[in-house]
C-alpha cells in the first residue's frame, strides 16, 4: 500500500476528537505506543495525533463544577471556550435519552437545556455536543422539520446496529465500529488484530480491561461486531508464527461504503475528504461501481 500524503489542515480533525472524548469522560466515569509499521506513515500520525491527544485532554481535564463555570467572566476568550463546552457537556446525556427513546428533539428543547446566558453561542454548543455524539457513538444529529428546527438522532454512515440490546441498558457501539472500518480502510482493507489494539490502546480501549463506553472491548470486536458480520477475522494466510487479521464483513459492504466512513473523519478536519487523494480515488472508484470489495491480500 502506497504511503498518502495529507494536508496540514488535517490536525485540525485532532481538536474536535479531543473535546469529544473530553465531553463524554465528563459525563461517564472513567472506565501506547506507536503503530507497527504496515500503517503508512503519515496516515499512522494523523490517527496517533487524533487519539493521543484525545486521551491527553482526558488526563489533563479540570474537575473544577459546572456550576463554578457558568460564574466565569466571557470577555476572557478561553473562558468562553471552557463555558461552552461545559454547556455541551450537559447536552450530551440529554441527546443520547432522546436516541435511546426514539424520540426527536427540537431546537427549543434543546436551547432550555442551555445555561440563559450562554444561549446566544446555543449554535456553537450544539456543534459541539454533535461531535461527541458522531465520533464517540456514531449517532447524527438530523433537522427534518426547518420551521420548528425538529431533528432527529440516527446511526451515523448507514449503519443499522448500534450495539444495545434491547432489554440493557448501555452507550451506542456504532462510534467505535466506524472507528475500526476506517483503520481496516487505510490499512488496505484488512488490518492484523495487533495493529488494531495498538491503535484503540491510543483510546484507552484495551482487550483486557473493561471500557466507560464500550463495555468488554474484545468481546464486542471478536464476538459481536464479527456476529453481526460487520466484521471479519480470520487467520493472515501463510501467517508463521500465527496472526490474525480483521477486514470489512459483508454487512458493512452491504450497508455503508469506504467514502461514508472517510467522510465521517474527513468533515472534523473541516476539509475535502478529496485531500486524502489515495484513500479518495478508491472510494470513489467503489462508489462509481468499478471496485468491488475484494477479501484476498
Amino acid at each position: 500500500m502506497m504511503p498518502y500524503t495529507f494536508p496540514s489542515e488535517f490536525e485540525r480533525g485532532s481538536q474536535a476528537q479531543r473535546e469529544a472524548t473530553g465531553l463524554v469522560h465528563e459525563q461517564v466515569p472513567q472506565a501506547k505506543e506507536a503503530f507497527t509499521c504496515l500503517m503508512p506513515p503519515t496516515l499512522r500520525e494523523v490517527l496517533e495525533g487524533l487519539l493521543d491527544e484525545a486521551v491527553r485532554e482526558i488526563n489533563e481535564e479540570d474537575q473544577e463544577s459546572s456550576d463554578h463555570a457558568r460564574d466565569l467572566y466571557l470577555h476572557d476568550d478561553e473562558t468562553v471556550h471552557m463555558a461552552l463546552r461545559k454547556e455541551a457537556i450537559s447536552l450530551v446525556p440529554y441527546l443520547l435519552y432522546k436516541y435511546c427513546s426514539s424520540r426527536p428533539v427540537t431546537e427549543m428543547e434543546m436551547l432550555n437545556r442551555v445555561t440563559g446566558g450562554y444561549q446566544h453561542y446555543f449554535s456553537v454548543i450544539l456543534d459541539k455536543a454533535s461531535v461527541c455524539m458522531q465520533l464517540l457513538f456514531g449517532i447524527e444529529l438530523k433537522e427534518v422539520d426547518p420551521i420548528v428546527h425538529t431533528h432527529v438522532l440516527g446511526i451515523a454512515a448507514g449503519i443499522t446496529y448500534d450495539g444495545i440490546l434491547s432489554h440493557v441498558l448501555g452507550m451506542p457501539k456504532t462510534g467505535l465500529l466506524i472507528i475500526i472500518l476506517c483503520i481496516i480502510f487505510t490499512e488496505g482493507n484488512y488490518a492484523t488484530e495487533d495493529v488494531i489494539w495498538q491503535v484503540l490502546s491510543r483510546m484507552e480501549v484495551y482487550p483486557d480491561r473493561e471500557h466507560f463506553l464500550y463495555g468488554n472491548p474484545r468481546k464486542l470486536l471478536m464476538e459481536d461486531f464479527v456476529w453481526e458480520q460487520y466484521l471479519v477475522y480470520q487467520q493472515v494466510p501463510g501467517s508463521d508464527p500465527t496472526v490474525f487479521m480483521f477486514m470489512w464483513g459483508p454487512r458493512a459492504y452491504a450497508e455503508t461504503t469506504k467514502m461514508k466512513v472517510l467522510e465521517h473523519w474527513a468533515k472534523f478536519s473541516r476539509i475535502d475528504p478529496r485531500s486524502f487523494a489515495s484513500l479518495y480515488d478508491e472510494a470513489l472508484r467503489e462508489e462509481d461501481g468499478e471496485n468491488t470489495h475484494d477479501d484476498t491480500l
